[in-house]
């Protein structure tokens, strides 16, 4: 038996919510496998008819038998989770970050401000570990000490716990570096989401002198568990353009290096703060730039453009291409007219061409000569640094314009699948299925990798990091300038 059908029928049994009485009925009506059915063929009929994936990582015959066997499976009444969680399991197999299976609108309205079960402990994970980082009441005695480990939770081992995390997070090709920091990040809520709320909880931990034993304790009512900052907050030196959401600020009192921080690629007032920052960097004659991408998701492709024209010392292009001109099925999703503009947005800025059934859009990144930046530059990643982040730190690695430190881009070096992604409502479940419209290519890069952009300078965290909130991957760009 093959992991997919594997993970299928194990998570039959375990992901049944222990929702309490009061909850709204959405929670916990089923729907029988007719209509179960019904909607995996629509999303069946969708993805082979306009997901640019097919054919990239997975052939078309590969993807239609993932979904035959997902059909043939539904034999029993399920609950839009539990649906949802099978849909999930399927999309991983696509290999595409930017395709999504999201509950209704209904089902997270209803769930939304829902008193459920929380483990009064936070944990994190760390390098396929699992810890106790903080008691979430810390004025009450807890056996379970910060950096203990844990083996199981719940009676669920970590290996499996971490493996079917992963299967709910999607990331680009066989990326693992995005799966892993969003397993660190919602570790508590996917858990208990996954493999079920009870009234007492458990633990199987290391003790000091390496032995385990077995805690229980009560859950807690919560509407939302509290986050933890994993990294130290930004200080006042940044100067801050909020709505281009990019600060930086100068790492040394000779103004020799910058730390350039965009958290994503706005669309909104870029090209102000990047022609303010780059005539800044020229004036003060800087020789050293750290552009940083970490958890950068991406956005805007026009605003990667713009910064890459800043940076690249050659012409370079990018494509996007659809084989679809209109949205198929349109009875179960709305944007046709946003598709329409984009595909006129893409065809105005840049060239266009249709060969077959499929249409190119090519851009060309040209460098600018005024205010170009031709100093050193260092480029922060991880797993967070998806789609135009990883757009950005591909053209750099090409051609050489940059080092990198940090851990694997969530993004393929190649490209990705995106540009505009309309929704898919299921018309039983009314669960919605993200479902990218363009193939992104990154035309110098040829090989067909399904890996990110891997680090100069890696870098790996250890569970102590996290407690006194270092920043690794600054301190060794600082150590490698020789900024203290």
């Amino acid at each position: 038996m093959n992991l997919f059908k594997w993970l299928f029928l194990w998570l039959s049994l375990l992901a049944v919510n222990a929702i309490y009485a009061q909850s709204p009925a959405i929670l916990t009506k089923k729907y029988p496998p007719s209509l179960l059915q019904e909607d995996a063929k629509i999303m069946k009929s969708v993805i082979l008819a306009m997901h640019p994936v097919v054919g990239v990582y997975q052939d078309r015959n590969r993807i239609e038998r993932l979904f035959d066997d997902l059909i043939a499976q539904l034999t029993d009444s399920l609950t839009e989770k539990q649906f949802r969680i099978r849909l999930k399991l399927l999309t991983d197999e696509l290999r595409c970050g930017h395709t999504e299976v999201i509950l209704s609108k209904a089902y997270l309205k209803a769930f939304r401000h829902l008193k459920v079960n929380f483990s009064p402990y936070y944990f994190l994970p760390v390098n396929n570990k699992l810890y106790v980082l903080a008691a979430l009441n810390k004025k009450k005695d807890t056996l379970l000490k910060q950096g203990m480990e844990i083996k199981r939770l719940n009676g669920i081992s970590m290996d499996t716990g971490f493996a079917l995390i992963r299967k709910m997070i999607s990331t680009d090709g066989y990326i693992n570096s995005g799966k892993d920091l969003f397993l660190q990040r919602g570790f508590n809520a996917y858990h208990l989401s996954l493999f079920g709320r009870p009234d007492t909880m458990s633990v199987e931990y290391v003790k000091p002198d390496s032995s385990l034993s077995t805690l229980k304790f009560k859950a807690f009512l919560a509407e939302d568990i509290p986050s933890f900052p994993l990294q130290r907050k930004e200080d006042s030196l940044y100067k801050r353009y909020r709505r281009a959401a990019i600060s930086y600020r100068y790492l040394d009192t000779l103004s020799g290096t910058m730390h350039l921080r965009i958290h994503s690629f706005s669309p909104w007032r870029y090209k102000k703060a990047y022609r303010r920052i780059f005539k800044e960097l020229e004036k003060n004659k800087t020789k050293h730039l750290v552009i940083d991408l970490r958890n950068n998701g991406g956005g805007s492709l026009t605003n990667s453009y713009t910064l890459l024209r800043y940076l690249l010392n050659k012409q370079a292009a990018q494509t996007l291409k659809t084989g679809i001109r209109h949205y198929p099925y349109k009875e179960y999703t709305r944007g046709r007219f946003s598709f329409r503009m984009t595909r006129a947005g893409l065809a105005y800025i840049g060239k266009h061409r249709r060969t077959n059934d499929t249409d190119y859009y090519t851009y060309t990144i040209k460098p600018k000569t005024k205010h170009h930046y031709d100093g050193e530059v260092l480029v922060l990643i991880n797993g967070g640094s998806f789609s135009a982040s990883c757009l950005v730190s591909a053209y750099l690695k090409y051609q050489e314009r940059a080092k990198f430190i940090g851990q694997e881009t969530g993004g393929a070096y190649e490209g990705c699948n995106a540009g505009t992604t309309p929704f898919y409502t299921l018309p039983n479940t009314k669960i919605r299925i993200r479902v990218p419209a363009f193939r992104v290519t990154h035309d110098p890069i040829q090989q067909l990798t399904g890996r990110g952009i891997l680090p100069d300078y890696p870098v790996v965290y250890q569970f102590n990091d996290f407690v006194k909130r270092k920043d690794l991957e600054l301190l060794k760009a600082k150590e490698l300038w020789k900024i203290k």
